[in-house]
């Protein structure tokens, strides 16, 4: 395989794998696009320098952003100019770059001992063509070869169309040719806009360094100099140029063929450059030479970019207009061409150095061989095709948004690893509508899944509202009890007062004053009574209203119920609360609560024989909480039980006497219903159980 010298650097850093090197690049098949970055198969490029500028766009114009960048000889080329007679050979494009004769002064500023026009060389170029043409050994059509791209094309892809390459050097190469025979000793440097170059000179070792304009523009920039500043100054070479200056434009070359020799006919002569050259023309030429069409060309001006050397990838030009370019370009060539004696000088020059030095181009080679892209099967390229999921005809779209020129092409590089099916547009297309299938398949199951856990939701809702009524009910015998506690004195007075007025009958000491008294005293028994009854009333009713309340008014609405029991157990009660704003709650399941904890800790003082019960209920508010705690001296919860004991149907009590719902619906109560918090704890006398809720 033969070695390519490097023109193009990669940062394999800054690649974002948008694959628009593959798109512009006209070999495609030297760019690897199967990773998570795009490599580079050196042997394989041809230095258009195309991916350079789409590198750049894709990075927002930010050239230090870019992936890939230019290699030339830029750094040796500046290196040597102190030690070395360096001789500069200027691109005919450099009129469309820079003012051409203060760069001829900048060069020299630079220590370059003479600068030459690669222009000159242009015009031994056509003569040296017509000649070969005339003399036959030029094989036709001949096509031009000032572009190293074209030519280096050509022979990886078109091996075929090798013979039909001109005989007879680029420009730069007949003017180094030149130039060699003025000054034997020195360095050539190429100041250039093509990275191409470069490899071009590897080959026929004519020149030493290219140079590309934009290198040369930092190297002037480094050393302070200013081009605007300085003087005029002319090229070396004592005879001028004419109508080849144009030759960096496109149709420069027939233009200038044209000039020379009108005898012969402008359709002779076909002009053709950029994508098209790569994508249909090349192809076509073989095709026709190969089955010997009669209508071919004599000559074919041939470039790869699109407007010629004049934006050429080493160009610094971007920000100037075609129209600009052109005309800087064009406006030289008029003044060349137009003295017929300097033309009539040149001829004779051109036929007297034609004779004189040997300006033939043998250095062509066969590079087809570097390519070592296998072509696939027809089953082959169906497995691949299935890979990215082209199933039916509609799926060939050749869109071209992979890099490549068509579907075919895509799955060619595929196949040979240069690619991935993930790359292709209708595969991350399909994979798309797949996974939106697949999340609107997940979306409807989603939604299935909330219907029914909305369902169990509501259910388990009413599981608890029946749980929390259930758990009422099982308490129903204890409150008895403890409605006995609370009627049992004022029953009791009741009945004293009664038996005394029936006394004071029997008697007749009836006094009007003070069998009112007794009266009213019976009547404010009875209305204890009444209030004591509608406390068990509104505890036992299912329904669950929310209100506003504060909750000393909810503790002391419990204690109306169970404060008698406890003051009949000598049960020592104290109670300390202070909130200043009402919460929205559930007062009655909040008696509850309240309930089951003082009922858990009355019975705790009996089973543990508790010799002087008390009970210290705190109320406070802190940290936008209102907390209320709950604290006995009953001995506490035993550490192996205290994290179950809020587990439904978990009951210390034996069987038959606790349902084990207490703590488990006060926890659900309070979590669940008022958003709050409930948790126990031990102390050093006993439990601690904390209620904690949110102000809201």
């Amino acid at each position: 395989m033969n070695s390519f010298i490097e023109v193009i650097g990669i940062k394999e850093e800054n690649c974002i794998n948008c694959h628009q090197c593959i798109a512009v690049c006209p070999v495609k098949i030297c760019s690897d696009g199967s990773g998570d970055v795009v490599k580079f198969h050196n042997h394989l490029c041809i230095g258009c320098g195309r991916c350079i500028e789409a590198c750049i766009k894709s990075h927002g114009g930010n050239v230090e952003k870019s992936a890939r960048f230019p290699i030339d000889d830029a750094d040796d080329f500046l290196n040597d100019l102190d030690s070395s007679e360096v001789i500069a050979l200027v691109a005919p494009s450099a009129q469309a770059n820079f003012n051409l004769k203060k760069l001829i002064s900048a060069l020299k500023l630079l220590g370059v001992k003479a600068v030459y026009d690669v222009s000159l060389g242009a015009e031994i170029s056509i003569y040296s063509y017509h000649e070969a043409i005339e003399s036959g050994k030029a094989k036709l059509p001949l096509i031009a070869q000032p572009c190293p791209a074209i030519v280096k094309y050509i022979e990886l892809n078109h091996p075929a169309l090798i013979p039909y390459l001109a005989p007879v050097g680029s420009p730069v190469h007949n003017i180094a040719v030149y130039a060699k025979t003025l000054h034997p000793q020195a360095k050539l440097a190429f100041i250039s806009p093509c990275l191409a170059k470069k490899g071009e000179f590897h080959d026929s070792q004519s020149v030493e360094y290219n140079v590309i304009f934009q290198s040369l523009t930092r190297i002037l920039a480094e050393k302070d100099i200013n081009i605007d500043l300085l003087e005029e100054s002319d090229f070396d070479n004592y005879i001028s140029a004419g109508i080849a200056t144009n030759f960096s434009t496109p149709g420069g070359l027939k233009e200038s063929y044209l000039f020379h020799y009108p005898e012969t006919l402008p359709s002779s002569i076909s002009k053709i450059e950029g994508s098209l050259v790569f994508e249909k023309y090349l192809k076509d030429l073989e095709t026709a030479i190969k089955e010997g069409q009669a209508d071919l060309p004599l000559i074919i001006d041939i470039l790869a970019c699109e407007k010629g050397c004049n934006i050429g990838a080493g160009c610094i030009n971007q920000g100037r207009s075609i129209t600009q370019i052109e005309r800087a370009v064009n406006r030289r060539m008029e003044i060349s061409s137009s003295e017929a004696e300097k033309t009539k000088e040149l001829k004779e020059f051109l036929g007297k150095i034609t004779q004189d030095l040997d300006f033939s181009y043998i250095f062509y080679q066969d590079l087809s061989a570097n390519s070592d892209i296998i072509i696939p099967s027809e089953l082959q390229l169906q497995q691949v095709y299935k890979r990215m999921y082209k199933e039916e005809a509609k799926d060939f779209r050749n869109c071209l948004a992979c890099g490549y020129n068509s579907c075919l092409q895509m799955a060619v590089a595929v196949f040979n690893g240069l690619n991935k099916a993930e790359n292709c547009h209708l595969y991350q297309e399909k994979e798309l509508l797949r996974e939106q299938e697949i999340l609107n398949n997940m979306v409807d199951e989603l939604a299935t899944l909330n219907s029914k856990l909305e369902e169990e939701m509501a259910e388990r809702k009413q599981q608890e509202q029946l749980l929390v009524q259930n758990s009422k009910l099982a308490a129903m015998g204890e409150m008895i009890g403890m409605i006995a506690h609370q009627w049992r004195q004022p029953l009791s007075s009741i009945s004293t007062l009664a038996g005394n007025l029936k006394i004071y009958l029997d008697l007749d000491m009836y006094e009007k004053k003070q069998f009112l008294s007794l009266l009213e005293e019976i009547n404010h028994h009875a209305q204890y009574l009444s209030s004591t009854i509608n406390d068990f009333r509104h505890f036992f009713k299912p329904d669950n209203p929310e209100d506003t309340v504060y909750l000393n008014v909810v503790i002391d609405n419990t204690l109306g119920i169970i404060g008698k029991s406890l003051e009949y157990k000598n049960v020592q009660l104290n109670i300390n609360t202070s909130f200043s704003q009402p919460i929205l709650t559930y007062p009655n399941e909040l008696m509850q609560v309240f309930l089951n904890i003082l009922k858990n800790a009355s019975d705790a003082f009996v089973d543990n024989e508790t010799s002087y019960p008390r009970i210290q209920i705190n109320g406070y508010e802190k940290n936008n909480y209102q907390i209320v705690e709950i604290i006995d001296n009953a001995g506490g919860i035993p550490e192996r039980i205290l994290n179950k004991i809020f587990d439904p149907y978990f009951s210390t009590k034996g069987p038959g006497i606790g349902t084990g719902l207490g703590l488990y619906m006060s926890k659900t109560i309070v979590e669940e219903h008022c958003e709050g918090e409930l948790i126990a704890r031990n102390t050093q006398e006993g439990a601690c159980f904390t209620l904690k809720f949110p102000l809201r």
